[in-house]
């Protein structure tokens, strides 16, 4: 006769709870330098991650972006407060990561290479926080609980930790030793390696000589800088009338190149100077230029424009695959939009590009055209009462699901394991529903609030000192607070048209979406539904 299962109410709650128990996964990978972006590591640590928390039910929170590249684990450098996972720790330390967390690395290794003091002093600060560290490779967890009891992994973790740092040390002494051959080398006359030589040097004939022709261009770029106060723009336009698209050098390129010592035959190392090859500069030319530069610059009173901030930051997204739209270069002239899933991942085929001097001008302007009496009133109702509706709909299906779970009571209280597991599914899903109706109920209150009224004369008031360059860098919050209470999102796409750069969504949390054609000129088209309500001029 086989015995009826019973519960009791506490054990049915116990079950529930541990059950629907959410386990917050954080992913940290890690990869040593830039170069090592063109292989697998980042995306294999990742994969390893997404498969494990797949497997075990945990949940990845991705509010943190835990990836640190070129950041030494050996020096330490990982865990500054601008590292991911020195952002990671103090995010810790202030209360917002989500508790039960876990901590996903691909090995311990990843997290430290430091010695083994220093190392274990982090495994265990991250332990003592109440974060458990789960190891991708050999699927070990690592729980401050369950080391208070067996300290068993405890000594696996110092094992490895104790390797990892053993093998960085005798990387980094291997890597002195080549670099201390190669300098001494240098200093009796010999050739070194090949990438120390710039293109103006020849080492075919096995000492290194001056390629002249080469040279004269850059002596060339000295002399436009000293006796001609060229800037880096104009520097680049005239190497490029004169000697064509090959002799293009990049703001940055003309930076180092007034910088480094280079031009002075030599090559500069973990603070050594070595002298390689010839001069094709002399020394007092080379500070001359670096004077012109610094008084220049004086002249400007180092002043940031306004289009060198990104006043739409969060806000720009890709159209080809949702990616951030962001800006590159370091020069204000050269800086554009570009996409980051191709600018820095590369896997996006957006190749647009857009100058941010000129695009910027044409979104403030847009958004500065939103009406709030006419744009905004009938639109914001329509959102409301679908906001409504939905609340409705969602409030009556929470009230069902919380009838069925009155109705199981009894199925329950029968020892049902069937009963047991339909409540346990209930619950979760009642916690999504009301999960929904918080998000719904947040968009409502925004609708509703004054704050949406005073966002658009923030945002008009905004567009009118930035037409008279009255805009600073301090302006740049209070703006993007304006705009996330208006817009939800700004999304780019490149256009087929001819004569076109790229069509432009803006998606107004009332409802609304506007079109904004860019042509190649930089004039553009705002557009709602088919009326055209503005045409952009290119800003001077």
């Amino acid at each position: 006769m086989t015995t009826p299962i019973t519960m009791t109410k506490t054990a049915i709650a116990t079950a529930i709870t541990e059950t629907v128990r959410i386990i917050y996964c954080y992913s940290y990978q890690r990869i040593s330098s830039k170069k090592q972006l063109r292989g697998t590591g980042i995306t294999r640590q990742l994969e390893s991650s997404a498969a494990v928390c797949e497997e075990k039910g945990w949940t990845l929170d991705t509010t943190f972006r835990l990836t640190d590249i070129g950041k030494s684990a050996f020096h330490g450098r990982h865990l500054d407060d601008k590292a991911a996972l020195g952002g990671f720790l103090k995010a810790v330390d202030d209360g917002l990561i989500k508790r039960p967390a876990v901590l996903l690395v691909e090995s311990l290794d990843r997290l430290s290479r430091e010695n083994i003091m220093d190392a274990l002093e982090l495994f265990i600060r991250i332990l003592n926080t109440g974060i458990s560290i789960y190891t991708t490779i050999d699927r070990i967890t690592y729980n401050r609980e369950d080391i208070k009891s067996n300290f068993g992994p405890l000594i696996i973790s110092i094992t490895i930790l104790c390797r990892a740092h053993e093998e960085s040390l005798i990387k980094s002494e291997r890597t002195k030793k080549s670099w201390h051959y190669a300098a001494e080398r240098l200093k009796a006359g010999g050739i070194g390696r090949s990438n120390i030589y710039p293109h103006w040097i020849d080492i075919s004939s096995g000492k290194p000589l001056i390629i002249e022709k080469e040279a004269n261009i850059i002596r060339s770029v000295f002399d436009l800088c000293i006796d001609e106060n060229m800037s880096y723009a104009q520097i680049t336009q005239h190497l490029v009338a004169k000697h064509g698209n090959k002799y293009r050098i990049s703001p940055a390129g003309l930076k180092k190149l007034f910088t480094k010592k280079r031009v002075l035959g030599i090559y500069e190392r973990n603070y050594e100077d070595i002298k390689s090859y010839p001069a094709i500069i002399e020394e007092a030319r080379f500070y001359a230029a670096q004077a012109a530069i610094k008084n220049r610059i004086k002249r400007s009173n180092g002043r940031k424009t306004s289009s060198c901030l990104n006043f739409f930051k969060s806000l720009l997204k890709c159209g080809c695959c949702n990616a951030a739209v962001v800006i590159s270069g370091s020069n204000s002239i050269y800086q554009s939009f570009r996409c980051n899933g191709r600018y820095r991942y590369k896997n996006c085929e957006n190749k647009l590009t857009l100058s941010v001097k000129k695009f910027q001008p044409i979104l403030i302007k847009a958004v500065a055209c939103i009406d709030k009496d006419d744009l905004l009133a009938s639109a914001s109702n329509r959102k409301k009462l679908t906001l409504t509706k939905a609340l409705n709909a969602k409030e009556a299906e929470l009230e069902d699901k919380q009838t069925k779970i009155g109705n199981l009571a009894a199925l329950v209280e029968a020892g049902s394991t069937t009963g047991v597991q339909r409540v346990v599914a209930l619950e979760s899903e009642i916690n999504d529903l009301q999960q929904e109706m918080l998000s719904i109920q947040d968009q409502l209150d925004m609708m509703n609030s004054p704050i949406l009224e005073a966002s658009l004369d923030h945002i008009n008031s905004f567009h009118q000192r930035f037409q008279l360059d009255k805009v600073s860098s301090e302006d740049q919050r209070p703006f993007i607070d304006a705009v996330s209470t208006t817009i939800e999102m700004i999304v780019i796409n490149p256009s087929p048209e001819k004569g076109q750069l790229a069509i432009v969504n803006i998606r107004l949390l009332s409802g609304i979406e506007l079109r904004l054609v860019v042509f190649k000129t930089y004039a553009a088209l705002l557009y709602r539904g088919s009326k055209c309500l503005l045409r952009i001029e290119p800003r001077e």
